[in-house]
């Protein structure tokens, strides 16, 4: 009998990745994906463990799944087997466990937990598939091109499941993407625990700057988003950047660059590899010489252990002259054997204080940002549904603009007649996306 796998992934881009990688070697073996949880046979829930909040919700549903359907048998892959594998062991009925970019071993995990006998699958050896079996091509698809990092931040307990960086080959790469394009893929998130760390461990070694000009070389219709780089690695590579981005329309006017914290002092407690004039002149010398428009993303930590009230105080100095467009505000929580959890703790009801007041903060910031679009007329891509018949979709910049018509995949233009915090309200002009020309679909056309 066919067996019929259902899988749930939780988490960042890269999961959702190794999650459609996973669904290919399974269908590549012989086995069923189903989108139901009760035609389900095994169900495979891929984990997250970076947050304490986000590894509560995931063990709230694998507790529903056991109430639920007590005779289906539960995989558990991801990050937070092991980071967290004793609490999942305590509370969590499973059948079997694999961590995270797991690859063509899911089909070993799956066969050991039937009791089949070993059927063949193809073996990468830690490579990516060139064309991967998607049973739906989507318009947006991440795609992870590394795993793991060159840090040890005392906060990160992702290190102790994704460990050293190890990155895809830039062939690799290439190949999965021009596929991926040639079957109407239209918006491409290069995803990476730390894509500035891409390639130093291949031979011979490589950057993200040759990842990038290999996806800039690529032709086609479609755009791309550069994943998260910690601030070291886009100040070493920001004459380049620079030149990327004034050089070529292939990527969003957009980074998402993860400073954490104001302070000197406490990015020392962090065991951050970065000081904080290296975001800095990051983000003003490309909002200088690319575009005071650029979009910037950043994550701060509120609470960590150690900071004092002049570090908070530091933090929203710095949010105030980089002026971020969008901020992953964190309190802290300790994660199982990191060494910020044996430090000592900010009291709760101070970090609870300090994270109202920089939300507050930050939200002035956003909006001030948002307003410099008022009036703006350009085209976008719509990539989502939103609220009550809603459609979204990003301009050049990665701002989300919401219209009220579109289908998935369009490029419209339109101008943008109202700010919110997060979102851009925008009215349709024209239809563009009849036009086949790379030209014709650059979302940068002013």
């Amino acid at each position: 009998m066919e067996m019929r796998i259902y899988i749930r992934t939780f988490g960042c881009p890269l999961n959702k990745f190794e999650a459609i990688v996973m669904e290919h070697y399974l269908r590549e073996s012989g086995y069923s994906i189903v989108d139901s949880l009760n035609e389900s046979d095994i169900i495979i829930v891929n984990t997250c463990g970076v947050k304490k909040q986000t590894e509560d919700r995931i063990i709230d549903y694998l507790k529903f799944l056991n109430r639920r359907y007590p005779d289906k048998r539960l995989v558990l892959s991801g990050c937070l087997p092991l980071i967290n594998k004793e609490r999942l062991a305590r509370e969590i009925r499973f059948a079997g466990l694999t961590g995270p970019s797991v690859g063509p071993g899911i089909v070993d995990v799956v066969e050991s937990i039937i009791g089949a006998s070993s059927k063949s699958h193809p073996g990468n050896g830690g490579r990516v598939p060139h064309d991967l079996h998607i049973r739906e091509t989507p318009i947006t698809m991440p795609i992870g091109v590394s795993s793991g990092c060159l840090d040890k931040c005392s906060f990160c307990g992702t290190w102790f499941a994704r460990g050293v960086v190890k990155s895809i080959p830039l062939e690799d790469l290439e190949c999965l993407i021009r596929n991926l394009v040639k079957k109407g893929v239209r918006e491409i998130h290069l995803t990476s625990s730390d894509l500035g760390a891409y390639g130093y461990d291949l031979r011979p070694r490589r950057n993200m700057i040759d990842l990038l000009r290999m996806v800039a070389s690529i032709e086609g219709s479609f755009i791309v988003r550069i994943g998260m780089a910690n601030p070291r690695w886009v100040y070493k590579w920001l004459d380049e950047l620079i030149e990327l981005f004034t050089s070529t329309d292939r990527f969003y006017y957009f980074l998402h660059i993860p400073v954490q914290t104001g302070s000197e002092r406490l990015l020392k407690i962090m065991n951050r590899s970065h000081g904080v004039e290296e975001y800095i002149e990051s983000v003003k010398r490309i909002r200088r010489e690319v575009d005071p428009r650029f979009s910037f993303s950043t994550d701060v930590i509120i609470g960590h252990p150690g900071e004092e009230e002049s570090d908070f105080e530091m933090t929203l100095d710095l949010l105030k002259e980089s002026e971020p467009d969008f901020v992953n505000i964190s309190k802290f929580f300790p994660r199982p054997n990191t060494p910020a959890k044996y430090m000592d703790k900010v009291p709760t009801e101070v970090i609870k204080r300090r994270s109202v007041e920089v939300s507050n903060f930050v939200d002035s910031i956003l909006l001030r940002r948002n307003r410099m679009w008022l009036g703006w007329r350009g085209p976008v891509l719509v990539n989502e549904r939103g609220k009550n018949g809603t459609f979204m979709a990003r301009n050049y910049a990665y701002k989300i603009v919401v219209v009220d018509d579109g289908n998935i995949g369009d490029v419209k233009l339109v101008e943008v007649v109202d700010a919110h915090t997060t979102w851009l309200k925008a009215r349709i002009a024209s239809d563009i996306s009849s036009a086949s020309s790379v030209e014709a679909f650059s979302l940068h056309v002013s």
